[in-house]
């Protein structure tokens, strides 16, 4: 006798109710008892099945999950309710039972295993019989069921099952590092606190993380690096804010800001700029906005020139100023983002946290990637242009580093929040996305060379859709925009109808995770770090502000980072 049928013998494994009705090979319905399962349930039936050689015949455990409930009392018609509700009776003034109402459930088949290994599972060929018994599995044979043959591989805990909170839920961190996930919800959705608890499944493993961060949602994590080592002594957290540093041969830098934070060069143009470049080389740890500088101070020389240096031919002056304005423009975006950079590190939530500058990607990725560590670019109150261009940069120089297989970085995990801002789709303009091919580059090669990407948005409709669509696993928390729901649905080829309906009804930190990382779709609670939620960034109590505001003091001290600020702008534009 086979282990399931001894344990539901024992009365382990309770019936909850009967199958009825046309029952097919991908759901079936069941009458349900009073109270003993939840959609989001996981159930299960035994049934014999044909072999294949069709000489015999052989017992099957089918896992299906609960999509659907519906109430009905076939004693209370709909004639009856309307008889009440126009003459303003109540139900306990009529002889009419409201006590015999009955619950049909509809199940989606999961697939099927043995009746004693639940390690393998198989589709669904032949249909589920009717009047089948419908049994409620304990927790720990759900957990064998949801686990499978990945027995040995690391898995990340994100939380329990809705319906289930005994039974934890965890993802294939080998799939969710090499195959690329994306958590999608509404703002208050959860989509943060679902990040964090990935983010630190990975950290206790110490898989290199680089974090691209607009808003400062995870700058808080450094304050928390202390209870983090507790789960990996080596922990270490890193802020870095974009001022870059040059190294030596670190010209490329500056060739790259240049095509895209402006229109580019001309053939002859970059000629030109590699002349300034053999004759201005940059020294190791060169601020970038200083070594423009020489180099724009070397372009106004030529110009005074009475003619030009022989490596120039043609319209010299039109190829020397052309440059110029490249120069130009890229030195006063830097220079805003400097003065943002400062006064937003200066403010009273950020000012004791320890801000380094971003190494140079080029020649100092080892200080960007490292096991153990988590690199957070903080990218707040930059412009969308210049936080897509410093994006483009730090990634596709890291993933160059990984594809040359030169080892100098570890396979490592990009986590992009605001997605929508780096990878727009084309109805919302992808002409200053310059980021938008690398991240396009990074989801379809990542996998040969380890760099995996997670990617966060709270506006799912306004992504590309092709880089979207090749995750090969999703977090979809509470949505309500029809738009986005629509896109989730186009992009998910799983997800059914029944679980679409579920989720502009989701709670915080509800969602339906999909995919590779699991091996089905399951309705999951997302487990809540209490000791992580620190935000620096976007909780403040502005009543409160207003009610200690002090406009001398808060002046004073806002003119004071400008001064210094200034300071700093005056003393560059001499040099």
């Amino acid at each position: 006798m086979t282990e399931l049928v001894e344990e539901q013998n024992k009365g382990a494994w309770p019936a909850i109710g009967t199958v009825v009705g046309n029952a097919g090979t991908s759901e079936f319905t069941f009458i349900l008892q009073q109270f003993r399962a939840r959609v989001g349930d996981i159930v299960a039936l035994t049934m014999k099945v044909p072999e294949e050689d069709f000489g015999d015949q052989r017992t099957i455990t089918v896992w299906a999950r609960i999509t659907e409930i519906s109430r009905f009392n076939p004693f209370f018609p709909f004639e009856a309710a309307q008889e009440l509700a126009g003459e303003g009776l109540s139900l306990e003034d009529t002889i009419l039972s409201g006590a015999r109402d009955q619950l049909e459930a509809r199940a989606l088949i999961l697939g099927t295993t043995s009746t004693t290994d639940f390690r393998t599972l198989f589709p669904l060929t032949y249909p589920v019989k009717p009047a089948s018994r419908v049994f409620h599995p304990p927790a720990e044979a759900i957990r064998r069921l949801l686990v499978g043959e990945r027995t040995r591989e690391r898995g990340a805990g994100v939380g329990t099952l809705i319906a289930r909170r005994d039974v934890d839920v965890s993802i294939s961190s080998s799939k969710l590092v090499s195959r690329h996930m994306a958590i999608l919800a509404m703002t208050g959705g959860g989509k943060t606190v679902a990040a964090r608890r990935i983010i630190r499944e990975l950290i206790s493993d110490g898989y290199p993380i680089l974090i691209l961060d607009p808003h400062g949602d995870y700058i808080g994590l450094s304050r928390c690096q202390n209870l983090l080592r507790e789960e990996n002594e080596s922990c270490e957290i890193k802020l870095f804010y974009p001022d870059l540093i040059m190294r030596k041969d670190g010209e490329e830098l500056v060739a790259k800001l240049i095509a895209q934070m402006t229109n580019g060069l001309t053939e002859p143009q970059s000629d030109y700029l590699r002349f300034l470049f053999d004759k201005n080389p940059c020294s190791n740890g060169q601020k970038t906005l200083d070594f423009i500088g020489v180099l724009l101070e070397q372009q106004r020389e030529h110009i005074r020139l009475e003619k030009p240096p022989t490596q120039l031919q043609g319209a010299w002056k039109g190829t020397v100023g052309a440059v110029g304005r490249s120069l130009r423009i890229v030195r006063d975006k830097l220079q805003r983002m400097e003065t943002t950079s400062g006064q937003m590190r200066a403010s009273s939530n950020l000012k004791e946290l320890d801000f380094k500058p971003l190494p140079n990607p080029f020649s100092a990725p080892e200080e960007i990637i490292k096991p153990n560590q988590v690199s957070i670019l903080y990218l707040g109150g930059y412009d969308r242009i210049t936080q897509c261009s410093l994006a483009a940069i730090t990634m596709e120089t890291l993933f160059q580093h990984r594809a040359d297989l030169s080892g100098r970085i570890a396979p490592f995990m990009t986590v992009v929040e605001e997605a929508h801002t780096f990878m727009p789709s084309f109805r919302e303009g992808t002409q200053d996305a310059v980021s938008l091919p690398v991240i396009r580059q990074m989801i379809t090669e990542g996998r040969k060379f380890g760099t995996g990407l997670m990617l966060i948005s709270q506006r799912p409709s306004r992504l590309d859709e092709t880089i979207i669509s090749q995750c090969n696993s999703y977090l979809i928390l509470r949505l309500v925009n029809p738009k986005d729901q629509s896109f989730v649905r186009s992009i998910m080829e799983n997800l059914t109808e029944a679980d679409a309906k579920m989720i502009p009804g989701f709670g915080p930190g509800q969602g339906i995770v999909s995919g590779q990382v699991v091996r089905f779709p399951l309705p999951v609670q997302i487990k809540w770090d209490e000791d992580l939620q620190l935000a620096e960034i976007g909780d403040e109590d502005f009543f409160d502000q207003v009610e200690a505001w002090s406009p001398h003091k808060s002046s004073k001290k806002r003119s004071d980072i400008q001064a210094s600020m200034k300071k700093v702008t005056r003393t560059r534009a001499k040099n």
